[in-house]
């Protein structure tokens, strides 16, 4: 397939369709959201043309987004501000910018593309171009929104649509339940409008604190790969992890799907970096627990902002051994942090014994992240089990939802397949360790690398 060709339509900055009141005009962030990056991050939804489409009916579906969007910031009036300090948005309702924009293929041999071997390094720049958050021009216009979204209509009709949210503001929990409310009201389904808890500052309190320093973003330097673990495979892996743990005596009873192929994944990258640079013994990786339903009482379902808490799981080959980074073993780590996170420490989250345990974790962070030479660091977070599939804007459900244009080194993101059970994980490493990782047998055992994407 030849290069991408996107034209760029039109840039619209949408506002409420309802002035925010004067009372909530400030809004303050969660101490946790301080912590993270004034960065666009994105999700990517493909939808098929309607059975009953007809010509310019592009149009109409951004008209309906627009409109749809206008009313929905009434709720979720933040988005249509502007950052004004460390710890506080301006809801002044300057706007969401909304992007349209055609391209010159047919959806499903854009998709179908994508699987094609010889493009297995364009993976996230083809993806990128569906990203306005990677558009200069755009970004001129909207760097400062909170949300930045761009609708690309195919030759066929059928539509992709990307959602860039500002991860200061939200994590990816709040977007589900923000699009959930958008495309609710996208097709007049009003009795499913969901609406938006803002209680992060109250659960805990903003600090003042200086800004975070620019985030270095080189693009270069990676390499991205689709793998997609079927259900039965994922089934396989269990069991291989459960034998492992019959052989061992060791401490787990049970594994969820996510546990089981991060452990792999991990397992794997991890002995293709130590391949490369034997020094490397130590590694650390940095996973985030969603604490909506943790918390006592629990946060409320649509709490909006970054209510999640990173988990360090440090590991290092001892001397003479790899026991240390084994599939079980990592197994074993992960799980045992997170239950000893959730029994220990999650209930303690509040007041001003939450905001010191927050600046003990961050303290913590700081130190991993400083330590330089044999340390390798890797960022894991799940989609799994979010209902990204049921985001309809009324011209049905996606055939395709991906994180693909996420792309920061050693980066592992996790996603349900569309049936559900299977899960398909986006894995970023450096090209030398990359082109180890894809010939790891039992990855290829259990994982298929890059298989064409399904348009039904």
């Amino acid at each position: 397939m030849e290069a991408v060709k996107v034209d760029i339509l039109s840039r619209e900055l949408v506002k409420p369709s309802s002035p925010t009141p004067t009372h909530l005009k400030h809004y303050k962030l969660c101490l946790l959201d301080q912590f993270f990056p004034e960065i666009h991050c994105g999700i990517l939804f493909f939808y098929s043309s309607p059975p009953d489409c007809k010509k310019n009916d592009d149009k109409n579906y951004c008209r309906i987004l627009k409109d749809s969007l206008s009313e929905t910031l009434t709720d979720f009036y933040p988005i249509a501000g502007r950052f004004k300090d460390t710890s506080t948005i301006d809801c002044n309702d300057d706007g969401a910018c909304v992007v349209e924009a055609k391209l010159d293929s047919n959806l499903s041999d854009f998709l179908t593309s994508l699987s094609q071997p010889s493009e297995k390094d364009n993976l996230h720049q083809k993806l990128g171009k569906l990203n306005p958050a990677f558009d200069s021009e755009t970004m001129e216009l909207a760097s400062k929104c909170m949300l930045i979204a761009q609708l690309t209509v195919f030759e066929c009709g059928g539509t992709a649509i990307c959602f860039s949210l500002q991860h200061r503001f939200c994590d990816l929990w709040s977007v589900v339940v923000f699009l959930k409310s958008w495309s609710a009201r996208a097709r007049c389904s009003y009795g499913e409008i969901a609406v938006p808890s803002f209680v992060g500052s109250s659960f805990l309190p903003p600090q003042d604190l200086p800004p975070l320093p620019p985030l270095e973003n080189p693009i270069e330097n990676r390499t991205m790969r689709r793998l997609v673990f079927e259900a039965p495979k994922i089934s396989a892996l269990k069991e291989k992890l459960m034998s492992e743990k019959r052989s061992k005596s060791a401490e787990i009873t049970s594994v969820s799907r996510v546990e089981v192929v991060l452990a792999l994944v991990l397992k794997s990258a991890i002995s293709a970096a130590r391949s490369i640079d034997e020094s490397a013994k130590k590694s650390a990786v940095f996973c985030p627990v969603n604490l909506r339903k943790r918390t006592e009482p629990p946060l409320p379902e649509n709490s909006m902002g970054n209510l999640i808490w990173t988990l360090i799981v440090e590991t290092e080959e001892e001397e003479g051994e790899e026991e240390g980074n084994e599939f079980h073993a990592l197994a074993r780590k992960m799980k045992s942090k997170t239950t000893s996170f959730c029994s220990e420490k999650v209930s303690r989250l509040k007041g001003e014994e939450g905001v010191s345990l927050v600046f003990e974790s961050v303290k913590k962070q700081g130190e991993v992240l400083e330590v330089t030479g044999d340390l390798n660091l890797y960022w894991c977070t799940s989609w799994c089990r979010f209902p990204v599939y049921e985001t309809d804007f009324g011209w049905g459900k996606p055939v395709w939802v991906s994180s693909g244009i996420l792309s920061s080194k050693n980066l592992i993101v996790m996603e349900d397949t569309k049936c559900g059970s299977g899960i398909q994980a986006w894995v970023t490493l450096d090209p030398k360790v990359m082109a180890i990782f894809e010939r790891d047998e039992e990855i290829l055992s259990f994982a298929s690398f890059n298989p064409i994407i399904i348009v039904d």
